[in-house]
């Protein structure tokens, strides 16, 4: 039985000796239908004892653990590949040590983001060292790849969300360009709802002190706005409020704008969110200067189109 296997959705992939392609074409060792994956995205140089991911020259590269990669990188087991929207998990059964066990302990590099198994001493990524009882953040894989969202500090998603969000971008970006917002939403879905939790949980937006939380902010509430237009889908409004409201952030003008577009095109007319952002705006309104009153006005103005749907 083959070594390594590639965790696709619910399927494990066995993956013989040789090379493993990954594309949009049907020749390819595994096909996937996405308008962002290039025909012949990437390859994995399947050896007997270890496994190399290649970028083909694909218009949208590949990610490894959120990172992307610019020359053939060395995959270590769970660790999570990113082709299009699509996420590949590689499974190294030698390093099964129990399979009744749901979960095994990995840490996640504090400097680049990597999950490591919890028995190194270095980062297999950049080479910095690691110390769980030191820093790191430890975290629980679950057997199909995917961080425990229940374990330690909310896993290793979160340490990672900056970076994955900037390496993401691009790709989201082009799918929205494309009208291929179902796509977009697919992407950023994940990174967008780890900021929420973050914020609601009074929690910086990133770990790393190389990150501008103002940014990503910024970045995150813009894809909020264009999912909720292109996918006329008001669950995206009520991410712009929460997260204002959980941060204590009065809202950019053109924020305040596009969501006066919004709920009069979408028919938004779930006023709580709104109602819960006013109240804690409000209550800082003293120290507000003329342009902060106004948008603040504007705000009351958008809460009573809200309550006339």
């Amino acid at each position: 039985m083959p070594r390594f296997r590639l965790r696709y959705q619910s399927t494990n992939l066995e993956m013989p000796l040789g090379e493993f392609s990954i594309g949009r074409s049907s020749s390819c060792s595994l096909a996937l239908a996405d308008g962002l994956v290039s025909r012949k995205h990437a390859v994995l140089h399947v050896g007997p004892d270890a496994v190399v991911v290649e970028d083909q020259g694909s218009r949208n590269g590949v990610a490894v653990n959120g990172v992307r990669i610019n020359a053939p990188r060395r995959l270590a087991h769970m660790d999570r590949v990113y082709i299009g929207s699509q996420e590949l998990v590689l499974i190294d059964a030698a390093k099964l040590r129990d399979t009744s066990k749901e979960t095994t302990d990995y840490v996640v590099c504090e400097s680049c983001g990597a999950i490591n198994g919890v028995a190194k001493r270095r980062c297999g990524e950049c080479g910095k060292r690691l110390n769980a009882a030191g820093g790191e953040t430890l975290v629980s894989v679950n057997t199909n790849g995917r961080v425990d969202s229940s374990s330690h500090a909310w896993g290793a998603e979160d340490t990672r969300t900056a970076r994955a969000l900037d390496v993401i971008a691009g790709i989201a970006s082009k799918a929205i360009a494309m009208g291929r917002y179902e796509e977009a939403e697919r992407i950023l879905m994940p990174h967008l709802d780890t900021l929420l939790e973050r914020a609601l949980t009074n929690r910086r937006l990133s770990d790393s002190e190389k990150d501008d939380p103002d940014l990503l902010f910024a970045g995150a509430t813009r894809y909020a706005l264009q999912l909720a237009q292109g996918l006329r889908n008001n669950r995206w409004i009520d991410w712009v409020f929460r997260i204002h409201t959980a941060t204590g952030r009065l809202m950019e003008a053109e924020t305040i704008e596009a969501l006066h577009s919004l709920v009069r095109s979408n028919k938004y007319s779930r006023s709580e969110h709104l109602r819960a952002y006013l109240r804690v705006i409000q209550n800082g309104a003293t120290e507000y200067g003329a342009a902060e009153r106004f948008l603040v006005r504007r705000l009351e103005g958008l809460a009573q189109v809200v309550s006339a749907h």
